[in-house]
């Protein structure tokens, strides 16, 4: 029965691909101090865009309405030194197709986006010192998996003399992703048992002073009358409640998500996206 259901969804995808957007490729190129990623589709679409600051840390794209059809997700041995390796994946099927691109960085980074008429170009900066490398593509990396792939499919059996030939069963590897306990709040009429913690920040700060983000782990999300809001906790204890377009140190609340939020942050010269991740156990 599992693997009915597995084909099934095997066939949706290719039904679906049929007529959607596919992730098309990624390159990498160098060009003075900058190193250009470039993710293109078969087709224009919208995607999102934000980093994970935990270690280690991520530029993670999701690309709406496409579909990955890839026969390899996992790229290594990349020519550069500031991307360790870029994986690939199906995110969701529905009830939209997302697919999911995360660039795994070794250092400290920022980054910035820019759309092309086909994708968009995530731009970071060159690592001191790295010498100019040659252009890598995913199509290229491909190439070399398609033909190992066909080689193991028509290579013939082995089978024992001593006990009848079975028939293997057809694998198929479905990416599957955990889903995370969401703690939401609907106030209604009743009083809003966060709103004492509105506004107040923590003790230490100073009036006026708006909390940094660094310093700051999301562990609510809800939404009353007024919109959604996060609340987040210190290394103190002490409570904050932010909606979008709060400030922040270097920045502001962009938006609230039901599993994070996603903040802007401009410093020294580069803004970027930073996302703060809930953090509720997951559930088994």
């Amino acid at each position: 029965m599992r693997i009915l259901k597995s084909l099934a969804i095997i066939l949706l995808l290719y039904g679906i691909g049929l007529a959607n957007i596919e992730l098309n490729n990624i390159a990498i190129t160098q060009q003075a101090d900058s190193v250009y990623i470039e993710i293109s589709t078969s087709k224009p679409c919208t995607f999102d865009h934000f980093m994970i600051k935990e270690a280690p840390e991520k530029i993670v794209v999701d690309l709406n309405g496409t579909i990955n059809n890839w026969p390899k997700k996992k790229f290594l041995g990349l020519p550069l030194k500031s991307i360790e390796r870029i994986r690939t994946s199906q995110f969701q099927v529905t009830p939209d197709l997302i697919t999911r691109v995360v660039l795994d960085i070794n250092r400290p980074i920022g980054y910035r986006a820019e759309t092309t008429p086909m994708g968009l170009k995530i731009i970071i900066p060159a690592t001191a010192g790295e010498q100019a490398f040659q252009p890598w593509t995913a199509k290229q990396a491909l190439k070399t998996v398609i033909p190992q792939q066909a080689q193991k499919r028509s290579a013939p059996p082995k089978i024992k003399k001593d006990k009848p030939a079975r028939k293997a069963k057809p694998r198929v590897n479905i990416d599957s992703f955990p889903k995370r306990k969401v703690v939401k709040y609907k106030a209604g009429t009743q009083r809003d048992p966060f709103k004492a913690l509105a506004g107040q920040g923590g003790t230490n700060l100073a009036s006026g002073e708006v909390p940094a983000i660094e310093n700051l782990i999301l562990v609510g999300v809800f939404d009353d009358e007024t919109g959604d809001k996060a609340l987040f906790e210190d290394a103190e204890g002490n409570g904050f409640i932010l909606k979008p377009n709060d400030r922040v140190k270097n920045g502001y609340l962009v938006s609230i998500r039901k599993d994070k939020a996603i903040f802007q942050v401009t410093e020294y010269g580069w803004t970027r996206t930073v996302a703060l991740v809930l953090r509720v156990p997951e559930l088994k």
